[in-house]
């Protein structure tokens, strides 16, 4: 969106620490960060109003590109022939519209472990995450911004810049998270990362590689549902279907839930997806035990892929809704 359309102009009105927020430094920037420019040139502006909840709470920057030669790739036309780099941050703005504190994800060292929204309820040290002051009472709004900018790809990561060639387009995508109900304190008290936090590749392994117990109990649970599964549905009739279509391939839809199954590159692959997770499981050759290959979503969501297709599976005419397929794809 325009960054000067009625709309956002009306919500920079309605709320005026938004041009404070505009203002801070944020990387990535226009020009490539080692010339060290710091312009905040913004080409789009797309701003949100939602409410604050757990997931908020527990949710972690994606960021790409700021401290290393990472790149986003896009299948978007507009984006052909382009690279992008993106940072996250979260502001804590307070009763009078001010600005108290904001978290700038990528400063903080790698030791520092996970970092989730919650911690902008906290005054914390400049470079680490030791708590200062507790500031969720003072909190009014927590403000989420993602950074992006495009770039030429120039296809050769052997140059000294990279990948990212001629500037294209810088955009800004804001959403203001209003007070909870219970207040801020409350809803970091009552939220929790085996409810909240949403789970992917790179979460899982960095959490096994801290040693982030929370993380490691939640891959352990993960597990625990993938064995259900291929005990309960896919060693129990779906190998078979798979095993013996006209394709290496087979589909069926359980409820909300769509099962999708194909052989990739040798390996027997399962993806139960929804409108807002998915997870998938594979099964090496030769192997008795499948193992969780990929995930997106909470716990709670990725549990209700599992016992949706659990249940609905032990119904033998549902069952028939599990067909061969060749046109299948799993991620």
């Amino acid at each position: 969106m325009n960054v000067n359309s009625s709309k956002n102009k009306k919500l920079i009105k309605q709320y005026p620490f938004l041009t404070e927020v505009l203002g801070t430094p944020m990387e990535p920037y226009y020009k490539r960060e080692e010339a060290r420019i710091t312009d905040s040139i913004i080409d789009e502006l797309t701003i949100r109003v939602e409410k604050a909840d757990g997931d908020l709470m527990f949710r972690s920057a994606n960021n790409v590109g700021l401290n290393d030669s990472s790149v986003i790739l896009s299948i978007k036309e507009d984006k052909k022939g382009q690279v992008g780099k993106q940072g996250e941050y979260a502001f804590a703005v307070g009763k009078e519209n001010q600005i108290i504190t904001y978290l700038n994800f990528s400063r903080y060292p790698e030791n520092c472990g996970q970092i989730y929204a919650n911690t902008v309820l906290w005054e914390t040290h400049p470079y680490y995450l030791t708590r200062i002051k507790d500031i969720s009472e003072e909190t009014k709004y927590i403000v989420w911004v993602t950074v992006n900018a495009w770039y030429l790809d120039t296809k050769n990561d052997d140059i000294p810049c990279g990948r990212c060639g001629e500037f294209k387009n810088r955009s800004i995508r804001i959403t203001i998270y209003g007070t909870p109900n219970q207040g801020f304190k409350k809803l970091r008290e009552e939220s929790s990362v085996y409810l909240n936090l949403s789970l992917d590749n790179n979460l899982i392994v960095r959490g096994a590689i801290e040693k982030d117990h929370d993380i490691v109990t939640i891959g352990g649970m993960l597990y625990e549902m993938c064995i259900t599964f291929q005990d309960e549905v896919y060693f129990n009739g779906m190998k078979d279907v798979l095993d013996n279509g006209e394709f290496r391939g087979a589909s069926g839809q359980f409820g909300a839930v769509k099962v999708l199954c194909a052989e990739m590159c040798g390996y027997d692959r399962v993806m139960l997806e929804d409108s807002v997770s998915y997870v998938t499981f594979q099964l090496r050759p030769g192997s008795k035990h499948m193992y969780v290959l990929g995930q997106q979503g909470t716990l709670p969501q990725i549990r209700n892929l599992v016992k949706t297709v659990v249940r609905m599976w032990r119904d033998p005419e549902i069952r028939k809704a599990f067909k061969p397929n060749e046109n299948v794809s799993v991620m």
